[in-house]
């Protein structure tokens, strides 16, 4: 599969093409004609295959590329046609269409021009949506196709998971909601991209059906979306909660259990502080090995640094040690030059490097008094928690001078709590299944928390000893798997804070097991 990076466009497989036009047109099977647009037309796959209709199809084709819409309009049969080379956000009609199809562009909000991005905001404002949902040129896709879809109308997608996950999404969900009567998603077991870290899913909106609600399926293989074997469901309380779409797999029986527990629990935040780590604005300049602070004698200028979350072991106490161990693998010496600081003849040389290298004139760079001095560096963390994580997050205690760059968050204690009792009470299945309701994931498996996110995750907070805490640590250090901490964590966790009985503690366990096992699939 090809992709063309400079368009955002990812083409669709021809098996998948298939199955979105096939139900498409069974939806219309009573009608003699239809109108049909496409407004991102790319290779044409679509189109291919509505070749095969025995319904008399008016096609619309829409690409912002002329050679792709040329290759794509040689590939139509049908007599009734119009192909536009022309930026969608552009594409100027009256008419209406009995359904809208396709795979619009994924492009985010910094790689359009500035006439894109205002076109945006204004198709977004004309119904009603904030700014906020303008972050990816999909979002628009699927607005301005609204519009121009008919009152009986369809409207059939292939969309990024985004759509289920993220902040900015939950706006377009609503809206989809209130502007269609039925919609289905469908959610793939694998990736149906052979393009690295996007995750797809498809989606189906209807202006008119006869069964109203929003439906889910998970398609666990090829073979199963191209023979139909699916059940599509529908879930009320996962659309009326705050829960991401992307859990339709969760009953609304579970749904309301882990609600309910949520509700009796204090957020994290209201026990500890938490922020981003240092933004250096170039990594690879900023932050160098020891080879390169004794080539340029810059030690007097450098502080211990942690660039990423799969540097640090398998410990929940990170040591001197253990930072030792780090340095001698991975640039970890942080360049850390003040604003009064003498620039030794050494240190001018280094910076000279980077002038070639125009790091200078990257935004953040140019921002700054001086564009090599990097501001907000304070206090080294008392402990961190890396935003992307694989198995499980990664909650450590910093016994070490060490700072952490923003792929991580900072953490300090709020007065009355105990960091130790803290960072104890995180790993249990109940905090960590938030992690993966209120975070986001990403092909392989990747989970991320934002700020808020980690923020608002409820935790059941239960005070320890420095001797309870040092066997965790021991236990920890000792585990096969996550599982082990978890299993003993959570029997003393859920008993004493939330006085759950075996049976639940095993629910909530098995919830766990059923997120994590949908995320890293």
């Amino acid at each position: 599969m090809n992709n063309k990076k400079h368009t955002g466009s990812y083409y669709t497989p021809d098996y998948l093409a298939r199955f979105i036009s096939k139900r498409v047109l069974a939806y219309f099977g009573g009608r003699q004609r239809i109108s049909i647009l496409e407004p991102s037309v790319g290779d044409g796959s679509f189109i291919e295959e509505l070749n095969n209709s025995d319904i008399s199809i008016h096609i619309t084709g829409v690409d912002i590329d002329a050679v792709e819409l040329n290759f794509a309009q040689k590939k139509w049969k049908g007599i009734n046609s119009s192909f536009v080379n022309t930026d969608f956000l552009l594409f100027d009609t009256s008419k209406k269409f009995s359904a809208i199809i396709g795979n619009p562009p994924y492009l985010k909000k910094g790689l359009l021009t500035k006439e894109q991005i205002e076109i945006s905001k204004e198709i977004h404002t004309s119904e009603g949506l904030s700014d906020k949902s303008t972050k990816n040129i999909w979002t628009t896709f699927v607005v301005k196709s609204n519009k121009l879809i008919a009152s009986n109308g369809v409207l059939a997608f292939v969309l990024p998971s985004e759509l289920l996950q993220v902040k900015f999404a939950e706006e377009i969900r609503e809206y989809l909601k209130n502007q269609f009567q039925r919609i289905e998603i469908f959610t793939f077991n694998e990736l149906m991209f052979e393009c690295k870290g996007q995750d797809t899913i498809v989606l189906f909106a209807y202006k008119v059906h006869t069964e109203k609600g929003e439906f889910f399926t998970s398609i666990v293989s090829k073979d199963v979306l191209v023979n139909e074997n699916f059940e599509l469901k529908n879930n009320d309380l996962l659309v009326e909660s705050n829960v991401k779409w992307t859990h339709h797999f969760l009953s609304n029986e579970e749904i309301a259990f882990l609600n309910k527990l949520k509700d009796s629990l204090s957020k994290i935040n209201k026990f500890c502080e938490s922020k981003p780590g240092i933004v250096t604005a170039a990594n690879k300049f900023f932050i160098i090995n020891r080879e390169v602070e004794e080539k340029y004698n810059l030690a007097s200028y450098t502080k211990p640094i942690v660039q990423k979350g799969f540097y640090v072991n398998g410990s929940v106490v990170f040591k001197e040690k253990e930072f030792k161990l780090l340095e001698k693998k991975y640039p970890s010496r942080l360049l850390q030059v003040n604003n009064n600081d003498v620039i030794s003849t050494n240190l001018n040389e280094y910076l000279s490097l980077g002038i070639e290298q125009a790091i200078h004139e990257r935004y953040k760079c140019k921002k700054r008094t001086k564009w090599f001095v990097i501001p907000n560096i304070s206090t080294k963390p008392d402990a961190f928690i890396f935003k992307r994580s694989h198995n499980f997050p990664k909650l450590l205690k910093n016994n070490t001078n060490a700072f952490v760059t923003d792929s991580a968050y900072k953490v300090s204690m709020k007065s009355g709590f105990d960091l130790n009792s803290f960072i104890f009470s995180f790993y249990n299945s109940l905090t960590l299944a938030f992690t993966e309701i209120d975070g986001r994931y990403y092909g392989g498996g990747v989970l991320e928390l934002t700020p808020n996110e980690f923020k608002n995750l409820p935790i059941p907070y239960l005070s320890i000893s420095n001797k309870e805490f040092e066997k965790f640590v021991t236990r920890f250090k000792n585990k096969k798997n996550i599982d082990e901490v978890l299993l003993v964590n959570d029997g003393e966790i859920f008993s004493k804070v939330l006085s759950l009985s075996e049976t639940e503690i095993r629910k909530i366990q098995q919830i766990r097991k059923k997120l994590v096992t949908k995320r890293m699939r």
